[in-house]
């Protein structure tokens, strides 16, 4: 059997143990109830994906009915969702992993469709850089400080639930990037205008989310912060931009950092010139906090390569996907057994929630193999695969 190090547990900053360094990222389902429970289909999706990695972070839960992002996402916004989010605690510690809830707010990137009575926020009065996104209205500093509290409340719900920890969604585009990106907030108050300046949302949410860990007096309870590096627009976050803020955040008590890449191993892309990988760059500032990179992994020599470079967790997405029992091939000398393509006949077996299945054949598709592209029609209803 070869001996690989991401096989062998590690301690975060916390002194939490985790039994391996392989962590599953979150995965938007968009299988939620419209009450933002949890559904039995997203239960089954997490336990069969649980019983290999160290750690299992959900996707992101909204921490208030002004922060969501899409239909189908799990909510952490009321105390009556504490059963709910328990179910999914309890089914990821069950398989043995750490269960951490993923906290997000969606600011101006959010479906129009899951506001019907509310107006999309953001920063400020600027839409996403993507063609057809909405122009949000911007938060009142009311609104900006309600949803910092919103997300200290989400933690006491997770911490409560029975979850080991949470993550704050600083990273792809949600409100916690949008202020620190200077392509979406333009406010010349105290949550916009010079960097530092734009880096105070950010830093205001880790604080409070601190402070509740603080009162519950449970210093193993894990906070982590997720991060992206740039941004690929004219005007926005620059690398540079990105490792100033990870040394601000890295001086508060955090569990681990996570940084959410294209490709684990990629370079800046946004300075061709510049040919150090972003995962070196951040190891340099993160002073001792555990490091996670997510990014197309795949394969054990990947994620060996990734770890023995000093990074702490490989975090592998779509390959949990395809293979939930990738660990265990490999911790049973099982490699030639791992799965590497998704078949359009294996939904089902691999308790892939019907909504997720469009996204993997479009957005997500990079990195993904598909067995066959002629099996899937986006107009036929999943069931029919089944």
């Amino acid at each position: 059997m070869t001996q690989y190090k991401f096989l062998e547990s590690f301690k975060l900053a916390n002194g939490v143990t985790v039994r391996n360094r392989v962590i599953m990222p979150p995965t938007t389902l968009r299988s939620s109830y419209a009450t933002g429970a949890v559904t039995d289909a997203e239960l089954r999706y997490y336990q069969l994906r649980s019983g290999g990695p160290g750690m299992v972070i959900t996707e992101m839960a909204y921490v208030s009915g002004l922060g969501k992002t899409y239909v189908g996402q799990i909510g952490a916004d009321s105390d009556r969702q504490i059963t709910s989010l328990h179910k999914l605690a309890q089914t990821i510690k069950a398989e043995g992993a750490l269960a951490v809830l993923q906290l997000s707010f969606g600011g101006r990137i959010a479906q129009p469709a899951v506001m019907p009575h509310e107006e999309i926020v953001g920063p400020s009065a600027l839409p996403g850089h993507q063609p057809g996104m909405h122009t949000p209205r911007a938060m009142t500093d009311a609104e900006i400080r309600q949803s910092i509290l919103d997300f200290g409340q989400a933690t006491r719900r997770a911490y409560e639930a029975g979850f080991d920890g949470v993550e704050l969604h600083g990273a792809n585009m949600y409100l916690m990037q949008q202020f620190f990106s200077a392509h979406a907030n333009q406010r010349t108050d105290a949550w916009g205008g010079s960097e530092s300046e734009r880096m105070n949302y950010g830093l205001a949410v880790l604080d409070e989310v601190i402070r509740i860990r603080d009162e519950i007096t449970d210093e193993r309870f894990i906070i982590g912060y997720r991060q992206s590096s740039e941004e690929p627009t004219e005007i926005g976050i620059r690398h540079s931009d990105a490792l100033r803020m990870a040394k601000e955040i890295v001086k508060r008590p955090i569990a681990y950092f996570h940084l959410s890449l294209k490709d684990a191993f990629q370079t800046p892309f946004m300075d061709k010139t510049d040919l150090e990988p972003l995962y070196v760059k951040y190891q340099r500032v993160l002073g001792g906090i555990p490091l996670f990179v997510a990014g197309l992994l795949r394969t054990p020599t990947q994620v060996e390569e990734l770890v023995q470079h000093g990074v702490a967790g490989a975090a592998i997405g779509r390959e949990l996907i395809v293979d939930p029992n990738w660990v265990q091939k490999v911790q049973n000398s099982d490699e030639k057994g791992i799965r590497y393509a998704l078949s359009p006949s294996d939904m089902m077996l691999l308790g892939i929630p019907d909504p997720l299945v469009p996204w993997l054949m479009t957005r997500f598709k990079k990195g993904l193999v598909v067995s066959t592209d002629e099996a899937f029609d986006l107009t036929v209803p999943w069931q029919y695969y089944r």
